[in-house]
């Protein structure tokens, strides 16, 4: 079965009236603007369609996704959004409402999709160390040597020269698989993994770190331009993402086989073995914890979890470590118990933490009728010392995005944007934005 398949809604979304319309935006104090819709003019959408992570930002005011279907082969894409300049989008961009959208990558553009496949996480926009300013990095679930997926890296391609040797051409940038994983197809287990998912991190030294269906992995970089694969911490059921601290303690999330829990774990690079800890174990009744979770100055770790609470419709949680042990204690700070006001963090949502405390953050359902189950909501909890006020940002209603799959991106005027895996004009998904 397709990753489009898992991760797509059972949902059908409904016709929704110009009155409903009026009322939700009535309702609401923040407003919503869809900035592009995709898969524009429908067909194969070549511009890509079920954008599935959160957005990269650039320092120019560009935005960077994923999509996970779409492009020439149908496989995916990595794309690029930019606000419409005065002369308009240039020729081969599509517009959206005051945007422009290109795309810098499609997979599956070389023999037997060795290029990658259906990229199944965020772009991570990484300037640090020895990396060219405006490379991507990321990860896709298929595709590669051994069709386990791959690490790849999108740079620009070089007037002049062209793309370097060894890397693949499509979209008019260069993209470079840095690893393929599950090298040894004759092991009866993938001893590094297969099917990559969620984001990229990367420490102080400039390694990239990330999770695939088996283990937290770590790629370095050689002398010889290439990356050095090692294992972090073999776990069969990473929930995907990470986070990273500034002492360099990677943070995650996984779920204990057949036991009905799920794990927070913690590990820290800057010791020999890279150990790793499990912070908090949640029971059954708690939900299992999801997405890549946000980690402060102070340590404390903040996530979601899909299922769990009194209604089991997911949680907000946060873990404080007790001063002078190596335990955290837990809290909950909002509980979903009504469609109206969103369900089921799902995916990965992850959150997102502001430098005042405030966390953000989407559910996939909930939020009103106009889909069965509801499109999908982007929620705000202001931090009021220790305690949180929820408020619900934004109920989509399926023309301006469906059940959105990832955090938002928070810019310097306070403005939320982000992506919806489906629902738009073309029910391929939008990139919105909201205002305060």
């Amino acid at each position: 079965m397709q990753l489009t398949s898992l991760l797509r809604s059972a949902a059908i979304m409904a016709v929704l009236s110009v009155l409903s319309l009026l009322l939700f935006q009535t309702a609401q104090a923040q407003t919503e603007t869809v900035l592009y819709n995709f898969c524009p003019g429908g067909g194969s959408c070549s511009g890509g369609a079920a954008p599935i992570g959160p957005l990269a930002a650039d320092a120019y005011g560009n935005f960077y996704a994923t999509s996970l279907s779409g492009g020439t082969s149908g496989s995916g894409t990595v794309l690029g959004l930019l606000p419409e300049p005065s002369g308009g989008c240039e020729t081969g961009t599509n517009t959206g409402n005051g945007w422009c959208e290109f795309v810098l990558y499609n997979f599956c553009s070389v023999a037997n999709c060795a290029d990658g496949n259906e990229p199944a996480g965020s772009v991570s926009y990484l300037n640090a160390h020895f990396r060219t300013p405006g490379n991507l990095y990321g990860t896709t679930y298929f595709g590669g040597s051994t069709n386990s997926g791959v690490v790849f890296e999108i740079s620009s391609k070089p007037v002049q020269s062209g793309c370097p040797e060894g890397s693949n051409t499509s979209g008019g940038w260069c993209e470079r698989v840095l690893y393929n994983f599950c090298t040894d197809i004759f092991a009866d287990v993938c001893l590094d993994g297969s099917n990559p998912f969620g984001n990229l991190v990367e420490d102080s030294a400039g390694s990239l770190y990330g999770t695939n269906a088996n283990q937290v992995f770590e790629l370095s970089p050689d002398q010889q331009g290439g990356y050095d694969y090692q294992l972090v911490y073999a776990d069969n059921f990473v929930q995907g993402g990470l986070a990273i601290d500034g002492a360099d303690n990677l943070y995650g999330v996984d779920a204990v086989s057949g036991l009905g829990q799920g794990n927070v774990f913690k590990v820290a690079l800057s010791e020999r073995g890279y150990p790793q800890t499990n912070i908090y174990t949640f029971s059954g009744s708690e939900g299992f914890p999801n997405g890549p979770v946000a980690v402060d100055s102070a340590g404390n770790v903040y996530g979601t979890t899909e299922t769990g609470g009194s209604k089991h419709l997911g949680t907000v949680w946060k873990l404080t470590p007790v001063t002078g042990k190596k335990t955290y204690t837990k809290k909950i700070l909002h509980t979903f118990t009504a469609e109206k006001s969103g369900e089921y963090p799902a995916g990965e949502s992850g959150i997102l933490l502001d430098s005042a405390g405030n966390l953000y953050g989407t559910t996939v359902e909930g939020g009103g009728t106009q889909c069965p189950g509801g499109c999908g909501t982007l929620f705000e909890l202001v931090a009021d010392g220790d305690t949180y006020k929820y408020k619900v940002l934004w109920r989509f209603n399926g023309t301006d995005g469906a059940f959105p799959q990832a955090y938002p991106f928070l810019n310097k005027a306070g403005d939320l944007l982000g992506v919806t895996f489906e629902g738009g004009s073309n029910s391929s998904g939008t990139m919105f934005e909201v205002k305060p």
